[in-house]
C-alpha cells in the first residue's frame, strides 16, 4: 500500500527513487566478448632428424705423477761432549801382505849351504815341491833365505803320506810325525837338538810298540 502511494504521488514523468533492498542487489555482471574463433595453425611437415653423432672416445688420462715430496730431516740429538778414547795399538794381520813365492825345486841350486834359484845371487825364500819321475809329489815345503823352515811334508812311492816335521834354519825342530808305506802310523815325537824323541810307536798292523827305555843318568 505504501508504494502504490508512493507512485500516485509522483508524477507521470518522475522516477521513483530507489528502496534501500534495491541498492543492496548484486552488481550487474560485464558483458563477455564473444572469443573469436581459434585458427588452428597449419602443420608443417616433419623434418628428417639426422642421428646423433657417436660421442667420441676420450682417451685415459695419464696418471698424475705424486709431487715429490722433500725429506724430513730427523733432527740430531744433542751430540754430548766425550772424551777422545785412547789410541788402541794395531794388531798384526794374519794375512801376508803379498803371495809367497812358489818355484818348483828342480829350478833350485845349492851353493854355499843355502838353495838359490838358478840365475839369481840372493838365497830363495818361498815354497817348493818335488816331484818323482814317476810323477808322484815326493816333497814339500818352504825355504827361508835359503834355508829349510816350517812344516816339511815327504811322501813313499805309492802316494801315502811318509813324513811332517818342523824345520827351523835349515834344521828339524818341533814335532815330528812318521808313517809306514801302508799308511798305518809309525812314530810320534819331537825333535830338539837335532835329535828325535819318540812319544808313541806302532807296527804296519796299527798295534803299538813300547818306546825305548829311557837312558840311564
Amino acid at each position: 500500500m505504501a508504494a502504490v502511494a508512493l507512485l500516485l504521488g509522483c508524477g507521470p514523468g518522475e522516477t521513483p527513487p530507489t528502496t534501500p533492498a534495491e541498492k543492496a542487489s548484486a552488481p550487474a555482471a560485464e558483458p563477455v566478448a564473444e572469443s573469436a574463433p581459434e585458427t588452428k595453425p597449419t602443420p608443417e611437415p616433419p623434418q628428417p632428424v639426422a642421428p646423433p653423432a657417436p660421442a667420441a672416445e676420450l682417451a685415459p688420462a695419464p696418471p698424475s705423477e705424486p709431487e715429490p715430496t722433500e725429506p724430513v730431516q730427523a733432527t740430531e740429538p744433542a751430540v754430548e761432549n766425550k772424551p777422545a778414547p785412547e789410541p788402541v795399538a794395531a794388531v798384526p794381520s794374519i794375512r801376508q801382505a803379498s803371495r809367497e813365492r812358489f818355484v818348483e825345486e828342480q829350478r833350485l841350486e845349492l851353493k854355499e849351504q843355502r838353495w838359490h834359484v838358478l840365475g839369481e845371487a840372493e838365497p830363495y825364500t818361498g815354497r817348493t815341491k818335488r816331484w818323482t819321475t814317476e810323477g808322484w809329489k815326493q816333497a814339500e815345503g818352504a825355504y827361508l833365505n835359503g834355508l829349510q823352515h816350517g812344516r816339511w811334508k815327504t811322501w813313499w812311492d805309492n802316494g801315502n803320506l811318509r813324513t811332517v816335521i818342523e824345520f827351523s834354519e835349515g834344521k828339524p825342530n818341533g814335532p815330528a810325525t812318521h808313517w809306514h808305506a801302508n799308511g798305518q802310523r809309525k812314530t810320534e815325537g819331537a825333535f830338539a837338538n837335532g835329535h828325535f824323541t819318540a812319544t808313541a810307536k806302532w807296527d804296519e798292523a796299527g798295534e803299538p810298540l813300547p818306546l825305548d827305555p829311557a837312558p840311564k843318568p
